[in-house]
């Protein structure tokens, strides 16, 4: 029997006004939407509405938390279920909430105390992120030997890479990939140098005051780290990944490889665009794609 699994995206993926109408009239949605704006104090429809800048880390963090959630309840309710859950970055907590392994509510506090820290760290660290696509892992890795203030951080299929820092470095560093024959370099649109070492002491904060005494269950629905790629039952463990996620590399080939082990798997990205399904597709050809979310429910409707 054919299995599925759901995967989360990250802070800032980008929604067309229509998609947001559709998913307003979703009842239930359109109620866990609500439901989390009350608990944060915060209209996140009309955020959703006016649109999130995803370099507004603390605000877009939240804002891609509560609407995941509100797809993937929303696919609970049509009886279209996961059996595997996995997320990209932010979405690792989107994910264990999905599983079960932490509460909506306490998700919904940890996401924003995130957001704040990072944001925090922003302020105080000039960097950013750039995917780099289409040059050879090694010899990218050997580039960035040469600079300590930028770091390879995502490691999203074998055609993509993203590598995170400090300014002045990262800019010398974009400049020097494009002449080294890169076939694409991208700055991204966040505010900092997400993933990398430089946030140690900005994670360990976030850890102490919000991570090490946290509520966690054993999962209900497979969960995969992105941290190390693989599946996680344990508290303890879940616990130990999140104490690092912030500085951490996501390890996205890792999480695909593990899917792909697992055997037959249909595969839905809870979000509205699809991302991290092209990702997969990069990786491999064994895994069946389903698209997004919406794709998902017009289909059921």
């Amino acid at each position: 029997m054919v299995k599925r699994a759901f995967i989360f995206p990250g802070q800032g993926f980008q929604i067309k006004e229509s998609d947001i109408h559709y998913i307003l009239n979703l009842s239930t949605a359109r109620d866990i939407i609500r439901r989390g704006s009350n608990l944060v104090n915060l209209d996140i429809e009309g955020l959703l509405l006016r649109g999130v800048s995803p370099e507004d880390t603390e605000i877009s963090q939240l804002v891609t938390y509560i609407l995941s959630l509100s797809l993937f309840y929303t696919l609970e309710a049509k009886v279209i279920t996961a059996d595997f859950v996995a997320g990209h970055s932010l979405g690792e907590f989107s994910a264990l909430t999905a599983s079960g392994a932490i509460y909506f509510e306490d998700g919904l506090s940890i996401v924003k105390a995130r957001g704040k820290i990072m944001a925090d760290a922003c302020r105080e660290i000039r960097g950013g992120m750039v995917a780099v696509v289409g040059m050879d892992k090694d010899e990218l890795m050997s580039i960035l030997n040469d600079f300590t203030e930028v770091e390879a951080v995502n490691f999203n299929s074998p055609k993509q890479i993203v590598i995170s820092g400090k300014e002045p470095a990262l800019s010398i560093v974009e400049n020097m990939l494009k002449e080294k024959g890169a076939k694409r370099v991208v700055r991204l649109n966040v505010a900092g140098p997400f993933h990398s070492s430089f946030l140690k002491d900005y994670s360990e904060k976030f850890y102490s005051e919000f991570i090490e005494n946290l509520r966690i269950s054993k999962p209900k629905i497979g969960f995969i780290s992105s941290v190390n790629g693989k599946i996680i039952e344990d508290e303890k463990e879940i616990r130990d990944c999140l104490r690092i996620q912030m500085y951490s590399p996501v390890r996205w080939i890792d999480v695909v490889k593990t899917l792909e082990d697992i055997g037959d798997l249909d595969i839905v990205e809870i979000g509205a665009s699809n991302v991290l399904t092209g990702l997969v597709k990069q990786c491999t050809s064994k895994l069946n794609i389903l698209g997004n979310a919406l794709d998902v429910l017009e289909r059921n409707l």
